[in-house]
């Protein structure tokens, strides 16, 4: 089931700040703090891996419901995994007793209900959360007696969704039951000021999780990095530290590691200099590495550079190149 029940250690979850230092995510911290305050519902919209669902626990954490259930339900999941007696609870008799499933509603009542990308759920279960929304109670399958509800719901999504209400494929009512506050979350290329910081922050955290010291980072490391755009915001930068923690040598990061778009080109440690001398220092490199690889075959060195034997035996006498 594509739902869960989240218990969470409070004292473990308080230690996971909004990282950050940039005037977006100052902004951030301040929203944070303000929406725990209230008791609204809240729709939350970024882009894929920016950190809604973080962003949506930490409210609940500073909220006054921080002692009560956070129940989370991928909305694309309703009508396939999660089914209505997921959602409401089923009660049934049994040899004149009655017995009761209690479903995600009720466990999330007087808590939190996170609603992950409404965007993806269906006509028939916008036509319930909006009769759910509006009575604040529901009855559980086969029972005879209405729930009261009290919950606040957090709900996201990594879209736009006024085309899709334009076009009726979501629900406007519903829409702006869900969407009493709205929180944006910018994605990091807007905040590259703060990818140092999470840098530093994701290489600590997974170097104690490892139980390795924290290596040195090497700057073709830092540059290739504020050079991306990160089109996986947070999560991909996450996933990219453990990567190279997991992967490098033991006490170094090494760029070989890094996803291969965020390479630098080979060829990016050149300055601008003299354009003959450096194309000289280039195949002079590339004929001897040709070369060595070949055991000093010049025949085969040639067909591995791509040019004719007397192009190669030119240039290795023109460059003082021995084969041996």
């Amino acid at each position: 089931m594509n739902a869960k029940t989240t218990e969470i250690d409070l004292h473990v979850a308080y230690e996971e700040p909004v990282i950050g230092s940039s005037p977006a995510a100052k902004r951030l911290k301040k929203a944070v703090k303000k929406l725990a305050e209230v008791d609204s519902n809240i729709f939350i919209v970024g882009e894929t891996g920016t950190g809604k669902e973080f962003i949506a626990r930490r409210i609940y954490l500073q909220s006054s419901r921080r002692n009560q259930t956070f129940v989370e339900i991928n909305c694309s999941a309703l009508g396939k995994t999660i089914g209505k007696k997921e959602l409401y609870g089923e009660e049934l008799e049994q040899n004149q007793t009655v017995m009761r499933n209690i479903g995600l509603l009720e466990k999330a009542n007087k808590g939190i209900l996170f609603l992950r990308n409404i965007g993806d759920m269906s006509p028939e279960y916008q036509e319930d959360f909006l009769q759910i929304i509006r009575d604040n109670k529901f009855r559980q399958i086969g029972g005879s007696e209405n729930i009261e509800l009290a919950i606040r719901i957090i709900s996201t999504s990594d879209r736009d969704l006024e085309p899709e209400i334009e076009s009726g494929k979501f629900r406007k009512n519903l829409y702006y039951l869900l969407n009493t506050l709205t929180l944006y979350i910018p994605p990091l290329r807007e905040r590259k000021q703060d990818i140092p910081e999470l840098f530093s922050y994701f290489l600590k955290k997974y170097c104690e999780q490892e139980g390795k010291e924290e290596p040195a980072v090497q700057s073709e490391i830092f540059e290739s990095i504020l050079e991306y755009d990160w089109n996986g915001n947070v999560r991909e930068l996450e996933n990219t530290v453990q990567n190279l923690i997991m992967m490098s040598p033991e006490g170094e990061l090494s760029v070989d590691f890094l996803p291969f778009k965020l390479k630098r080109h080979p060829l990016d440690f050149l300055e601008p200099t003299n354009l003959k001398g450096t194309i000289s220092n280039i195949e002079t490199f590339l004929i001897k590495k040709a070369l060595n690889k070949v055991g000093g075959n010049q025949v085969k060195a040639a067909k591995l550079l791509g040019v004719q034997l007397p192009t190669l035996r030119f240039k290795m006498k023109k460059y003082l190149i021995s084969s041996k």
